[in-house]
């Protein structure tokens, strides 16, 4: 899925694999430990050039991160351009006898190529916050050295292997941190929420999504809201959530648009493009 999102942006973009100085894949799971994604993508693409890659892991934050990143590349003339990739295979973590995560998660993928222009100031401010204390929250056990079947029981790996969620408490979390958060990435830039004209938030689940109209006090035809049709696509959410924004409403050159999200960690992030 990542090698042909990657093939469709190429094309909509007019460019060759030449063009592109960097791939950066932007995903919150794994096709295996080693070697990384991005490297797989371009070994699944078959190109013949050869390419600076790199992964970006923030779980549902990867896009938001790599985006960061990238913006902050560019800015310095590191690269002129780069290509983000987000894929995911979310449905293969779930157990269908769990019916609270179940009916979450879906597979998707998505890829933007960006790259400096005089027409757009890019990203005009970010904030990324890790509380710790939501650590257990959400997680997945095993795919590291914590679960590993050469020093555990196999039924334990397998079973540990699964995504887990509290789903309340994570809830409840993200609730309480987020007005606060978006308040102060906004700030950052002398922005308020009267300024935004699109937002995009990671689509976590149904109940989140009108929550955070409801506790924000929301325009919900400012609100990008694909769940009930995608799911949650893990990293992928956000940015299908943006080509969703771009192809299908009118966004105005020099208007704004929010990015947030929540993710394993617990992580919040937000960015605010200028189009």
């Amino acid at each position: 899925m990542g090698a042909e999102a990657a093939s469709a942006a190429l094309d909509r973009a007019e460019l060759q694999w030449a063009d592109i100085d960097l791939l950066v894949c932007a995903s919150g799971t794994s096709h295996q430990a080693l070697p990384y994604n991005a490297a797989g993508v371009l070994a699944e693409l078959q190109i013949a050039e050869s390419l600076a890659t790199m992964d970006v892991n923030a779980s549902c934050l990867s896009f938001l991160a790599a985006l960061e990143f990238s913006h902050c590349a560019i800015a310095s003339d590191r690269y002129r351009r780069v290509m983000i990739v987000s894929s995911e295979v979310a449905k293969i973590g779930v157990q269908d006898t769990k019916p609270e995560t179940a009916t979450l998660f879906a597979d998707g993928a998505a890829a933007f190529v960006l790259e400096a222009s005089k027409d757009s100031a890019g990203l005009l401010t970010s904030l990324f916050q890790t509380y710790p204390e939501g650590y257990s929250l959400c997680q997945i056990r095993a795919g590291g050295s914590g679960l590993h079947p050469t020093r555990n029981p196999m039924d334990a790996v397998a079973e540990g292997s699964y995504f887990e969620m509290h789903g309340k408490a994570l809830y409840k979390m993200v609730s309480k941190l987020a007005p606060d958060f978006i308040r102060q990435g906004l700030g950052k830039a002398q922005l308020t929420l009267s300024d935004i004209a699109h937002i995009v938030p990671h689509q976590a689940s149904h109940a989140g999504l009108a929550h955070l109209v409801h506790r924000l006090g929301l325009d919900e035809d400012k609100v990008v809201n694909l769940f009930a049709t995608m799911g949650n696509q893990v990293a992928a959410s956000l940015p299908i959530a943006l080509d969703h924004l771009l192809r299908n409403k009118h966004v105005a050159r020099g208007e704004l648009v929010m990015l947030f999200g929540s993710a394993a960690g617990l992580s919040l992030g937000l960015g605010v493009l200028s189009l």
